[in-house]
């Protein structure tokens, strides 16, 4: 019985947090040969908006012609609701990272879903599109994966992490990453942050000079730059 005693538990585990994960790299298998197929890149950023960089973000995108996606926290959507309306305004995908990014592995599920369903309503009063929703740290158990399959939400993963808020990828390796794969959605974070790390430029300069970089090398490879959203439409 002490076999079945441990069995029991670990069995539990597996399926609580290795289910939804094998399902989430399945599901990111076929963005990447989406995004492949249809020579895309889609412009994703996390955590914001930021008082600073977003603006900056929205007005190269203006001036680019091009449109991205944004997965806002519903804590700082209300502080900034200016910008949140022109991301709107500028027809940017504006979705759901949560109302204040918990952890679905380090939290208890029913304060997690609070979180999430919290989240939803805030993007909603702001015009955005609940149904679109990143998981923060892109962390989800079983139950928050079924409760997302039920009500039919566009889980938003991505296929190039940048890791432009921790350890920096030198914007070379990922451009090299997207010529590589034949596009991507690329994860970025646009909250304003001036802890710089190994890297001498500020977060906001280094998200604003490799979003400009990504564009350029899509205008060179005749590559589409799409939000998530277009992305959907063009299957």
């Amino acid at each position: 019985m002490i076999w079945a005693a441990t069995l029991i538990p670990l069995t539990f585990l597996a399926f609580w947090f290795l289910l939804p994960f094998a399902w989430r790299q399945r599901e990111e298998r076929m963005l990447a040969a989406h995004c492949r197929q249809m020579r895309a890149i889609v412009l994703s950023f996390d955590d914001g908006p930021g008082e600073r960089l977003t603006p900056a973000l929205l007005a190269l995108f203006r001036e680019r012609g091009v449109r991205a996606s944004f997965f806002m926290l519903g804590n700082r959507i209300a502080e900034r609701a200016d910008i949140v309306r022109q991301v709107v305004a500028d027809g940017h995908d504006l979705g759901s990272h949560s109302q204040s990014h918990l952890n679905a592995w380090k939290s208890l599920p029913g304060r997690w879903a609070r979180d999430v369903d919290a989240g939803m309503q805030t993007v909603a009063g702001a015009g955005g599109q609940p149904d679109l929703f990143r998981p923060p740290y892109g962390k989800l158990t079983l139950a928050g994966w079924l409760a997302h399959k039920q009500r039919g939400t566009h889980l938003a993963w991505w296929t190039v992490d940048t890791r432009d808020s921790w350890q920096r990828r030198p914007i070379g390796d990922v451009l090299a990453e997207i010529e590589e794969k034949g596009g991507g959605v690329v994860l970025m974070h646009d909250f304003d942050s001036y802890d710089s790390g190994p890297d001498p430029l500020p977060h906001g300069e280094h998200v604003l000079a490799l979003s400009t970089r990504i564009l350029d090398h899509a205008t060179a490879r005749g590559m589409r730059v799409l939000s998530l959203s277009q992305l959907r439409q063009a299957a």
